[in-house]
């Protein structure tokens, strides 16, 4: 997307149009106040920008439309947009007239109408040059919303004001502006390819992937918790239907048996309260009898369960006190056996020794023998207890599950007992309603029936892991890391770039590493003593230069890389550092030798980016500069000088 022309429409029909040549350098030059700065501001509000900058003056007091022609293609597709100037005593507007065609031209004044807005003219135009569908997602806990990069975005890396581009702390356009510095960063990355095309896409994928995954996890923990209480919500809700008549008064118990009556209750006629209040009766003492039974068993197995605890306790201190006494008496194996037989059967000739000093008895002695029979005997019983520990331990554990399956059958007779209350107590009228309700209750239950069964639960966890699954893939696709990654390759390029401008234009710490800082949207010099930044380069030669070498070092790359940003670079007063006096101005060559090499080496750099990156890029400079040589007059749309500017003298005249 280049500039093939600008166009002023006077109130009266006339037109002032302006024509420049795409792929080339085209410098516009003049004196001060002839309208140069006025084009980038035309230019900026024919892109969609709603607030129109243009001096108050000639220019907003004599154009009612201003309007540009735009090459889109070699082929010769163009776009055209018009803006009519805001009404009195506004300073902005949003619509817009804007038109494609092969070849086409601008129309006159009274085919001008407005037929868009600013927002739908960005958009369509951004999609002419290849502006995809987009997303800049800020970081977790930021506070802005996500941001899709649009014309308006791009046109800031196109345009450099007069009061930017000699700027010390502001690099792109607008900037200073509050909002536009994260937008820059936030969009930046997108153009220059860091961001995939499909990253808005897959980011939307991703999200719903999130929902679904979320979903069927809240599906599955239900499912799995419906199948643990499934048997005990059949067996209340039977009871219930017992209960208001939808089924007859038997006991159930199967599951299978449950679902058959319920299924039954469904669709059968209630039966006639009206002459049911003996059944009721017979029904309530029923239930009552069988709740006290229940209770009644579950006092017996808690009272099981008090006394096998208590004899476990007893067990425990009768085997601690039988350990005591063992540990006492197994002193005694130090001591060597009484008998000594000596070789001898006959018991007659053996000889019997102390246990203590080893002396010789004559007689043998007892009580060793009979400590020894003792200690063994206590080992024997600790065996014993011991051994009947686990025994003790599944008894116990029988025991607490008949307890918890008794609790709930006594509260399954009670929820029947409090629904009968709660029937015999209201009208027929309320009777009805009572069993539409559990007639609803019962549609409910069993429509969760199918998630309960081992095939529906295995279903329904692989689609869990399936969506798991896609949810890790998008986001390993989405991973920031990556994208840092793709960002600085791209950047380092760009940098190499800038650093050989910077040198061709002999600025100060060109000969140091140079890049652009993304994260301060500056450039960065890494010098020997840590990085300087533009704001401490000094002198305004050196941020003109470095403006001008980063804006044409990223238009470089973003045209190889064939980047969805217009092809055009307009910069306002590059050279006003050098430019000092007012003589200087009107002649348009600087007096200082230095100044001229200078203003010479920034428009040689200006015009050999151009030619290299021809027919697809295009350079618009508005400028004091006039110089001699015969490549620099070629590139010279128009000179307004001695009364010539943008505003035609008539068109002052007029009015």
């Amino acid at each position: 997307m280049q500039l093939l022309s600008l166009i002023l429409y006077n109130a009266d029909r006339r037109t002032r149009r302006l024509n420049f040549v795409p792929g080339a350098l085209n410098i516009v030059t003049g004196e001060s106040g002839t309208g140069k700065s006025a084009l980038l501001t035309i230019v900026e509000y024919c892109l969609g920008r709603d607030t129109n900058l243009v001096p108050v003056g000639p220019i907003s007091e004599t154009v009612e439309w201003y309007a540009t022609l735009w090459q889109l293609d070699h082929d010769g597709s163009r776009a055209f947009v018009a803006r009519p100037k805001p009404a009195k005593q506004r300073t902005s507007s949003s619509t817009a007239m804007l038109e494609f065609g092969v070849n086409l031209e601008p129309p006159p004044l009274e085919a001008l109408q407005s037929n868009i807005d600013t927002k739908q003219l960005r958009q369509q135009l951004g999609r002419r040059i290849d502006i995809e569908e987009n997303e800049t997602v800020p970081g977790a806990g930021a506070l802005r919303h996500a941001l899709e990069a649009n014309l308006g975005h791009a046109a800031l890396l196109c345009l450099q004001a007069q009061s930017e581009i000699a700027s010390q702390s502001v690099m792109f356009h607008r900037m200073g502006e509050p909002g536009i510095d994260q937008a820059l960063r936030d969009t930046i990355p997108y153009f220059l390819g860091a961001v995939a095309p499909d990253e808005a896409l897959k980011r939307a994928q991703l999200r719903d992937a999130r929902r679904t995954a979320a979903r069927l996890e809240g599906e599955y923990e239900r499912a799995q918790l419906t199948s643990q209480t499934i048997d005990v919500e059949l067996g209340s809700l039977y009871a219930e239907a017992r209960a208001v008549g939808l089924t007859a008064d038997v006991e159930i118990t199967d599951r299978r048996e449950l679902i058959s009556a319920l299924q039954s209750a469904r669709v059968t006629q209630s039966i006639n309260f009206a002459s049911y209040s003996t059944e009721e009766q017979d029904r309530w003492r029923t239930l009552d009898e069988q709740r006290d039974g229940l209770s009644k068993q579950l006092r017996t197995v808690m009272e099981n369960r008090g006394l096998l605890l208590n004899e476990s306790k007893a067990t425990d201190h009768f085997v601690t006190a039988l350990e005591q006494q063992q540990s006492r008496l197994t002193s005694l194996r130090l001591f060597p056996d009484i008998v000594n037989a000596n070789h001898h059967e006959d018991q007659e000739h053996s000889t019997f020794n102390c246990p203590a000093c080893g002396s010789h008895l004559e007689d043998p002695d007892p009580t060793p023998q009979a400590l020894r029979d003792s200690l063994e005997e206590l080992r024997s019983q600790v065996g014993n207890l011991a051994g009947a520990r686990p025994a003790h331990r599944k008894a116990l554990a029988d025991l607490d599950s008949q307890a918890e399956e008794l609790r709930e059958r006594i509260r399954v007779t009670e929820e029947a007992l409090q629904n009968l209350d709660r029937v015999r107590q209201v009208s027929e009228d309320s009777r009805s309603n009572i069993r539409d309700f559990t007639r609803g209750r019962i549609d409910a239950t069993l429509s969760r029936l199918r998630l309960t069964d081992d095939v529906s639960l295995e279903v329904l966890r692989q689609q869990v892991e399936q969506a798991r699954a896609t949810v890790a893939a998008l986001e390993d696709e989405l991973d920031d890391d990556n994208r840092r990654e793709q960002l600085t390759s791209r950047l380092v390029a760009v940098g190499r770039d800038i650093k050989a401008y910077s040198e061709q234009l002999e600025l100060e710490h060109s000969a140091e590493d140079v890049r652009l800082d993304l994260a301060r949207l500056t450039v960065i010099a890494d010098t020997a003593n840590g990085p300087a930044p533009l704001s401490r380069i000094g002198s305004a030669k050196n941020w003109v230069g470095y403006h001008l070498a980063t804006h044409l070092a990223l238009h470089r790359y973003l045209t190889l890389q064939n980047r969805p940003v217009p092809r055009f670079l307009m910069l306002d007063q590059p050279t006003q550092a050098h430019y000092p006096s007012e003589n200087d101005n009107e002649s348009g060559l600087p007096e200082n030798d230095a100044d001229r090499i200078a203003v010479r080496a920034m428009f040689e750099l200006m015009r050999d980016v151009a030619v290299e990156l021809a027919p697809n890029f295009q350079v618009i400079v508005c400028d004091h500069a006039d110089l001699p040589e015969d490549w620099f007059a070629d590139a010279v749309r128009y000179r307004w000088r001695h009364g010539e500017a943008l505003v035609p003298t008539e068109w002052i005249d007029a009015s």
